[in-house]
């Protein structure tokens, strides 16, 4: 098993005049290159890997990116001992299935890796307090969000000629649509369009909305809900037949802790159908606006893309209409950690 970490500065992103971030980027910045990071601690409790390295970047002088990664043979008290000062205790575990007949090829050992709580981990009353004020500034992005979603929804009803382009866009970023949806709007549209598109990338990306600091928004979420040290990603050696609070992603699966994100878009399937923010809110739309082509989604089965969109405009367009306070205790309840994270797979031979 390799345990792999990344660290990404990224400075042209984060505020300038933000003086709290940018000392906090000079101080991580500062011990990796010193290799008195928390990361460097971790890797140097691992006990004889099989193999390790690292790799720190600079960009005109400054530190911009620090790789380390170790390869294990025995991960099971490796693991501990990387997560022993975190709020998780992880476990990995292969069953060592045999063949029962002489001369039978063994049947692949099935791998169980986990993780849970240690002891009695949790957010503290303040922790608690300060997250669930976070999660009410960003369920007031979703009210107005769902608002705009209701008059876009009545304007469809009126004007059906519309709704193909419209629900091909929001549903697939189809740039056909786009297109015809740029040189076909009228100025209402035009007002209208935008006026979704602010709302919906401010539901979805809160920390760029609120007015104030983005630790403000993510720091608070992340005390309360998340047990993990970072972005935490498992390439199993093998098919997977259990995943308990991992999604799948590319070729890896990641453990989805406290995902604003998905927890925003999970919450507004109950308030808006069609639902079209869950693709929103893994689309690279930054990209796509300057020209980069955003990844087409799978067909599913005999059902192309022309087929999905049939789908779905023969759903109800509908908004249900949820107040604030009813919308952050969704939020909470799907941040919400897990008792355990689980992953099995049966390993490739």
């Amino acid at each position: 098993m390799e345990i792999r970490a990344e660290v990404r500065l990224n400075r042209d992103a984060a505020d300038q005049d933000d003086e709290e971030l940018q000392n906090r980027i000079d101080g991580i910045a500062a011990e990796l290159a010193d290799g008195t990071s928390v990361w460097h601690e971790r890797f140097d409790r691992l006990q004889t890997p099989a193999s390790d390295g690292f790799d720190l970047r600079k960009d005109e002088g400054e530190v911009s990116r620090f790789q380390r990664w170790a390869v294990l043979n025995d991960p099971g008290p490796a693991l501990a001992d990387f997560f022993a000062d975190t709020r998780i205790t992880p476990t990995y575990a292969v069953s060592e299935d045999s063949a029962t007949d002489a001369g039978a090829t063994p049947v692949p050992g099935t791998a169980t890796l986990s993780f849970r709580a240690a002891g009695d981990a949790g957010p503290s009353s303040d922790e608690l307090a300060d997250a669930r004020r976070a999660l009410l500034e960003v369920a007031h992005l979703i009210v107005r969000l769902q608002g705009t979603v209701d008059e876009v929804w009545s304007y469809l009803e009126e004007n059906p000629q519309k709704r193909r382009s419209w629900i091909a866009f929001l549903a697939f970023a189809d740039e056909e649509a786009l297109n015809e949806l740029e040189t076909n709007l009228s100025q209402e549209e035009e007002e209208l369009w935008m006026r979704l598109l602010e709302d919906t990338f401010a539901a979805l990306r809160p920390e760029d909305a609120i007015e104030g600091e983005t630790l403000a928004v993510y720091d608070p979420l992340r005390r309360a809900f998340d047990d993990f040290p970072a972005r935490v990603s498992v390439k199993p050696d093998g098919k997977v037949i259990e995943a308990v609070g991992f999604l799948e992603a590319e070729d890896a699966y990641v453990a989805s802790a406290a995902d604003i994100s998905g927890a925003i878009a999970k919450t507004l399937e109950d308030i808006v159908s069609p639902n079209f923010t869950e693709f929103w809110a893994h689309v690279d739309w930054e990209g796509f606006f300057r020209g980069s082509e955003v990844t087409k989604a799978d067909d599913a089965g005999e059902c192309d893309r022309d087929c999905q969109l049939d789908e779905i405009l023969a759903r109800p367009f509908v908004v249900r209409p949820a107040q604030a306070p009813e919308i952050a205790e969704a939020l909470e309840k799907a941040l919400t950690p897990l008792g355990e994270y689980r992953l099995r797979w049966i390993r490739d031979p």
